[in-house]
């Protein structure tokens, strides 16, 4: 049967049955489907890795390894050249992402977490996205440098979505790379240093992101840096034995 034609099948025998809230949900966890979606994308399966683990470790209420690999998985999925499998994945990274927290005890860290999933679904609905994906992330900045650090973190998120109408991939990349680095230096100009140290973890998740990102650091948020990748290296040297 035509894949398509599969899943609009499982959708009409959802909404008759009157019992899912829709079909991505019910379709989610059916083998072979996620293979499916991967297949028509020409995406590499193994972009997803990560994620699956992260889901696995969260399952096994292991919400320190689930967080390490989730990091992983936001820049894992962000290589996926098909915008719409590539919104789907995040979505659920950054979802996943917020149950963990929940484990961690960071109420606060999972509603923003959810928040960025919706927004994420909301701009994938819309089309013709008009202007920059560029320009909300210069506003951030705008902002930042002005010391407007509050509504610097608001437009920095804004921007993380906006980003994923950005193309090609290494282009987009490094724009988030970018928005993730002035997001540490943000939190911490707000004295959420532990905050800004969880972004500093998704930076370490990505090689040479806390390079990039030292350079334009002022000496406090370096050593934050310093301390988060010697505690990254540690952990993960520790997951390989």
């Amino acid at each position: 049967m035509n894949p398509r034609r599969a899943v609009g099948l499982l959708g009409l025998v959802c909404l008759l049955a009157g019992g899912c809230a829709s079909t991505q949900e019910f379709t989610r966890d059916l083998p072979g489907v996620k293979f499916m979606k991967y297949t028509m994308a020409g995406a590499n399966r193994e972009l997803r890795e990560s994620l699956d683990r992260g889901l696995s470790q969260l399952r096994a209420r292991e919400y320190d390894s689930a967080a390490r690999s989730l990091r992983q998985a936001m820049w894992d999925v962000e290589l996926i050249d098909e915008p719409s499998l590539r919104l789907e994945e995040l979505v659920e990274v950054h979802q996943t992402l917020a149950e963990t927290y929940i484990g961690l005890g960071k109420k606060q860290w999972s509603e923003e977490q959810r928040a960025l999933a919706q927004a994420l679904v909301e701009y994938g609905r819309r089309e013709n996205e008009s202007g920059s994906p560029q320009v909300p992330l210069a506003k951030a900045k705008a902002a930042y440098q002005a010391a407007h650090f509050h509504e610097a973190v608001t437009a920095f998120g804004q921007a993380l979505v906006v980003l994923e109408g950005l193309s090609p991939t290494p282009a987009r990349l490094k724009a988030l790379v970018d928005t993730r680095c002035h997001l540490v230096l943000a939190y911490f100009a707000l004295g959420r240093s532990e905050r800004a140290g969880e972004e500093a973890r998704l930076l370490a998740a990505l090689d040479g992101a806390t390079m990039s990102c030292r350079r334009q650091a002022p000496p406090p948020v370096r050593a934050l840096i310093s301390a988060v990748e010697a505690s990254e290296a540690r952990l993960g040297k520790r997951s390989a034995e």
